[in-house]
């Protein structure tokens, strides 16, 4: 199953990144100063879960807005954020066109 991987560059506003991300998940305080530490992946998502997505893409947004510098990475390979997002509309898409192929099956029945 491919993941997507964030890792956030150490920088001197570890403690900001760590009030956001302990807000934002369920990762213990220890847990994620080893992952800063480490220069290791600080959240890591299905690839194919738009809601996991979504949090991820939120949880993105503000670490930037805090002055993080993250990379984002499908499975190892490093990706742009404009690569989520696109991922993202490409999930949407998808499931409004399921939608409204099922709606038009319905309709012919």
């Amino acid at each position: 199953m491919t993941k997507m991987n964030i890792q956030i560059e150490k920088d001197t506003n570890k403690v900001k990144y760590i009030s956001i991300l302990r807000k934002n998940t369920n990762k213990r305080l220890s847990e994620l100063k080893e992952l800063l530490n480490n220069n290791d992946f600080i959240l890591s998502y299905n690839l194919i879960e738009i809601d996991k997505l979504f949090e991820m893409k939120k949880i993105v947004s503000l670490l930037l807005e805090a002055g993080a510098k993250i990379h984002i990475f499908e499975e190892y390979r490093e990706v742009s954020i404009e690569f989520l997002d696109n991922l993202i509309e490409s999930h949407l898409s998808t499931e409004k066109y399921l939608e409204e192929a099922d709606e038009q099956k319905l309709n012919e029945d």
